[in-house]
């Protein structure tokens, strides 16, 4: 899945070969027991990228050195897809169209064991499951480590056959369900990873001596071999292992004090219906709500909201997906520690103790995207469009790059519509009719054709007096400019970070972002540009004439967009102020083993947990949130300081922070009330920093309008 790791894709093709060409009893034995299925390049993408990297460098002669330009691929790498995305992580978020391809076929097919091959350090040699018994993801049966051991006793047996040595128990976990070895295990099926010492090249001097990708290829080949000979010895007892998942689920449904969940936000009806789309493809039934339930000091209304009964095949899936994780074995997590979904759409969620006066529909809900409509038809004087719905920065896009003027309230107010009063918030987007290079008809009908694209809904106005508040021609609604946004990548910014807002720009909002070589930035002119990003990354590649041009560009009136560590980059370069605490002093009390000295470090890092922050949503930045509430993904232990000026921090974690994953107490004291998003002034210019990642994933819709306000209004801020 990792395109840099070419032992694996590689020894798919001699494994399908094998398969087909091999001939006697022992092959017609396995093709008559079991069906196969290869998936030869699960990123195609990455695959190309590195192979063409690795056949650019090759040479005649053997060069083994370490320090050869082919074993260090320039910037992004091969790892990632299109995107930059670690595939590795999707298998449960399905951001992407190869991860949601391979699940579906995955659900056609249930299979009773997945193999999930990748490569490691070049100077590793090779590990296969069972991992870290203390790291096991409680949601999986203990049957399943059984019979992965089992399994590998078998890998054991064919790789002492050829001299390769190997270990298992270490190092790697199955904690979390989205990797392509854990996805299985949470759905009646043995998930094993396979990591090979990865050489990035064809042969390579390591500490275990010159190998090749020849080496690699044939391990990998190997275990392919091992794993089909356990599935044919061990069949009856991987059938019953599925059978008994799926029955013991729905006992464990009917033991379950929680038997159900609801969710949905009447405000954002299409981020409610990207989760329902998501739990449909992996295999839960979801049922429209069809009353108003009022549960948690939470409102489920009709038409908006959605139930998902535990007491189904995927329960275990479902409890993973919604459960709050507070309590673990280990502190130590090779990948997140928690992935609480409705936290990351930030839709209101509850759970049900019982399901009997609870009115659902018959049939499972099938979403559609909504459709939007101009409610109150063609307008002569304005119309309306509110910010919370997810699509709304690309339908003010769209407006924008026709030509249209567009304008942003920053108060609250009321109008009658179609008989109705209608109330708009912050952050509500004005398009006049009047003093447009459009005629009113040629308006009518893009607003017409954006609300059907975006499923946004218009609201022609009749008057322009309103009802209560701030009224059309008032100074409260702010003129925009069309957003022109560079991203600088390459160098050493982070490219998953890069890559997450790029894929946020291109595939959600449909908006172009000019991505351009952070070393190149001297030749490039600047003033074409109102907003610059940078993601995170050291920046130590630009010289003292790039910084000078950044500084005096934001100065003039761009704004500038960091994100995470590139915060750090601005401060020291009198772009803002942001200072970051001190970290975690080790614990000079805590006696441990030497041998157990990593979790020293373990114990006091947040591996991906999901915290509570609380939201000035009258700032610009926060316009199209109704709830001072917000639920962040953290990853890493970096936190900020307050500027402690006014207005400057209108997101912060609050006072009692944590919501779900593993946080030391430390930690935990250390978030509260620092700053999440801050907003500085540099002359005429902006900077605004995002402590923490507003797309992570691509799964974390909640927060990613969050980043777009800074791109649409951080110039409206005064």
């Amino acid at each position: 899945v990792h395109g840099n790791e070419s032992s694996a894709t590689n020894s798919s093709v001699l494994t399908a070969y094998y398969l087909a060409a091999a001939q006697g009893e022992k092959i017609d034995r396995l093709l008559e027991s079991t069906i196969i299925l290869v998936d030869p390049c699960l990123n195609p993408d990455g695959f190309v990228r590195h192979s063409t990297w690795a056949n650019m460098h090759q040479s005649i002669t053997d060069v083994t050195s370490s320090d050869s330009r082919q074993f260090r691929e320039v910037w992004p790498g091969g790892r990632g897809n299109h995107y930059w995305f670690d595939l590795n992580r999707d298998w449960l978020l399905l951001v992407h169209p190869e991860s949601r391809g391979r699940v579906a076929a995955f659900h056609e097919w249930k299979p009773n064991i997945v193999t999930d091959h990748h490569e490691m350090g070049a100077n590793s040699t090779f590990f296969f499951q069972p991992g870290v018994p203390s790291r096991n993801n409680p949601l999986t049966p203990e049957e399943n480590y059984r019979l992965t051991y089992e399994i590998a006793k078998y890998h054991s047996e064919f790789l002492d056959k050829i001299g390769s040595p190997y270990y298992m128990e270490e190092q790697f976990d199955d904690y979390y369900f989205g990797k392509g070895s854990s996805y299985p295990d949470v759905n009646a099926s043995v998930g094993i990873l396979f990591e090979q010492a990865g050489y990035r090249g064809r042969i390579r001097e390591t500490s275990n001596g010159v190998k090749t990708l020849a080496f690699g290829i044939k391990n990998q080949f190997t275990v392919s071999l091992s794993t089909l000979e356990a599935a044919i010895n061990l069949k009856d007892e991987l059938l019953q292992f599925q059978k008994d998942f799926y029955r013991e689920g729905l006992e464990l449904a009917d033991k379950d004090e929680v038997k159900a969940y609801i969710f949905g936000d009447e405000n954002n009806r299409q981020t409610t219906l990207k989760f329902v789309d998501l739990l449909n493809q992996h295999q839960i039934q979801v049922y429209p709500n069809e009353q108003e339930i009022i549960i948690a000091g939470k409102t489920f209304k009709p038409g908006s909201s959605f139930v998902v009964s535990k007491k189904q095949p995927q329960y275990r899936l479902i409890k993973s997906i919604f459960e709050i994780t507070t309590e673990f074995a280990d502190s130590t997590f090779y990948d997140v520690s928690t992935w609480t979904f409705p936290y990351a759409f930030n839709l209101p969620f509850a759970k049900l103790t019982s399901l009997r006066n609870v009115q659902v529909s018959e049939k499972p809900a099938e979403p559609e995207k909504p459709e939007g409509k101009v409610v109150g038809g063609k307008s002569s004087l304005a119309y309306l469009f509110k910010w919370n719905e997810y699509a709304a920065p690309e339908a003010l896009f769209q407006l924008q790059n026709k030509g249209l003027l567009t304008k942003v309230a920053t108060d609250e107010f009321a109008f009658i519509i179609n008989g109705s009063e209608e109330n708009f918030t912050y952050g509500t987007i004005l398009v006049p009719s009047a003093g447009q290079e459009m005629t009113e008809e040629e308006i009518f009908n893009l607003v017409t054709l954006v609300a059907q694209q975006t499923g946004i809904d218009f609201y022609g106005l009749d008057t322009g007096l309103a009802t209560k508040g701030i009224h059309i021609g008032s100074g409260s609604f702010t003129s925009l400019e069309k957003p022109e946004v560079l991203m600088l990548i390459g160098g050493s910014v982070s490219s998953r970070d890069a890559g997450e807002i790029w894929h946020l720009f291109d595939q959600q909002y449909k908006i172009p972002v000019t991505l351009a070589e952070s070393d190149n930035l001297g030749s490039i002119n600047l003033n074409r540009y109102n907003t610059l990003i940078l993601p995170a990354g050291s920046y130590r590649e630009l010289n003292n004439a790039a910084t000078e041009k950044i500084k005096r560009w934001t100065e003039e009136g761009g704004t500038l967009i960091t994100i995470k560590s590139a915060a750090t980059w601005a401060t020291r370069n009198d772009l803002g102020k942001t200072q970051f605490k001190k970290s975690i002093e080790p614990d000079t009390t805590l006696q441990l083993n030497y041998a157990d000295r990593s979790k020293e470090y373990s114990m006091n890092a947040i591996a991906g947990a999901i915290f509570k922050t609380e939201m000035d949503i009258t700032h610009p930045l926060c316009f199209g949130y109704l709830k001072k509430e917000l639920p962040v993904f953290k990853s890493g232990n970096s936190v900020a300081e307050s500027l402690k000026t006014k207005y400057s921090e209108p997101v912060k974690f609050s006072d009692e922070p944590f919501l779900s994953g593993f946080v030391s107490e430390k930690n935990l004291e250390r978030l509260k009330n620092a700053p999440v998003v801050s907003v500085q002034s540099a002359g005429r210019g902006k900077v605004i920093s995002y402590q923490e990642s507003m797309a992570f994933r691509g799964i974390w819709l909640g927060t990613n309008k969050l980043f777009m306000n800074s791109v649409f209004f951080g110039k409206i801020i005064r």
